[in-house]
């Protein structure tokens, strides 16, 4: 890893994950380096055919990959702005969530993921991609905060209540 390294973050398909890629991008800033946005995807699964053998689908394989592909970078466009002049590429690729986030973040100097989906680090084991990612990601790894709705999710001094 060098200074120029990009900084990854894990994209989520279902809510394109904010926070995660409005701090990427701003830490980004300071660091005068890019963004590399990633979500893995694992397309629809073909109905078995006769003979054991999937039937030739590649094609509503490609448009649905290229859909989501588009859904979600017009969703971090709504999020951010100008995704080119904020140096943010966004990608999504094929395969597992820890496999293609472990993958991305060779060579990069952060890997930033969202909060777990419960937002309590002690049940951070019951998150799914966080655990697996955490031990084995091979440059320092940001996990975000859970979100607050309130004031009264923070108690004096900041620290978060259990709500």
């Amino acid at each position: 890893m060098d200074l120029t390294s990009p900084i990854v973050v894990g994209i989520s398909r279902r809510t394109c994950s904010p926070d995660a890629v409005r701090w990427a991008a701003a830490e980004a800033q300071l660091r005068d380096t890019r963004v590399i946005a990633v979500t893995a995807w694992r397309g629809p699964r073909p109905p078995g055919g006769s003979g054991g053998r999937p039937p030739a689908i590649i094609a509503s394989v490609d448009e649905a990959f290229a859909a989501e592909q588009q859904r979600i970078e017009d969703r971090l466009t709504e999020l951010l702005g100008d995704l080119a002049q904020l140096r943010v590429e966004y990608t999504l690729r094929h395969g597992s969530a820890a496999a293609v986030l472990l993958a991305a973040s060779v060579g990069a100097q952060l890997l930033v993921l969202d909060s777990p989906r419960s937002g309590n680090l002690s049940t951070l084991a019951k998150s799914l991609i966080a655990p697996q990612v955490l031990a084995k990601a091979p440059c320092p790894v940001v996990l975000m905060p859970r979100a607050t709705d309130s004031a009264a999710d923070v108690l004096p001094g900041g620290a978060l209540t259990d709500a």
